[in-house]
């Protein structure tokens, strides 16, 4: 039964109020400047924003269409890298080659290869394809982000597919 009176029940209390108070003194200031980016940033949010090319330095206006859109060509580009590869590398470990070396080995490899940090994925594929110019002879260009962005998203599509098709049921396949 609870009784207030208690040392141990103050205690308690006043180290819940203490930590309490801390908790807000720590989150205080995110919330101020967020209600700061919001209030100030909140008017320049337009469609023109989304659509328009960054002026040049100096000058204000301007928007991120640039940045949308290579945005998007990066992405497409890794999808159209990563999917076909990972589903056909899920389908081929979960219905051709369910416990066999080889398939031990493609899993450990798809294993290490999504414990890898997103910088060494992409100091690889700057020394592969930045630093050599292999594509158009260009130095950056959306197929090395692309690339980039595919080797990441590699294991967790052959992952994702292995691991759904081994749910679907016998009788169903």
């Amino acid at each position: 039964m609870f009784r207030p009176t208690l040392w141990r029940n103050r205690f308690n209390l006043f180290f819940t109020t203490l930590s309490g108070l801390f908790a807000t003194i720590a989150v205080l200031p995110l919330l101020l400047v967020l209600v700061h980016v919001l209030v100030k940033g909140g008017s320049l949010i337009t469609p023109s924003l989304f659509t328009q090319l960054p002026p040049a330095p100096g000058l204000e206006g301007g928007g991120i269409g640039n940045a949308m859109l290579g945005t998007v060509i990066v992405t497409l580009i890794a999808s159209l890298l990563a999917i076909p590869i990972g589903v056909s590398g899920g389908i081929y470990l979960s219905e051709y080659n369910r416990s066999g070396f080889f398939s031990q080995v493609v899993r450990f490899a798809n294993d290490v290869l999504a414990g890898v940090p997103s910088i060494i994925s992409g100091v690889f594929v700057y020394g592969l394809i930045v630093a050599t110019r292999l594509f158009f002879g260009q130095s950056y260009s959306a197929v090395a982000g692309g690339i980039a962005l595919a080797v990441l998203m590699l294991p967790t599509v052959i992952k994702t597919t292995d691991e759904g098709l081994k749910l679907v049921p016998q009788e169903m396949r």
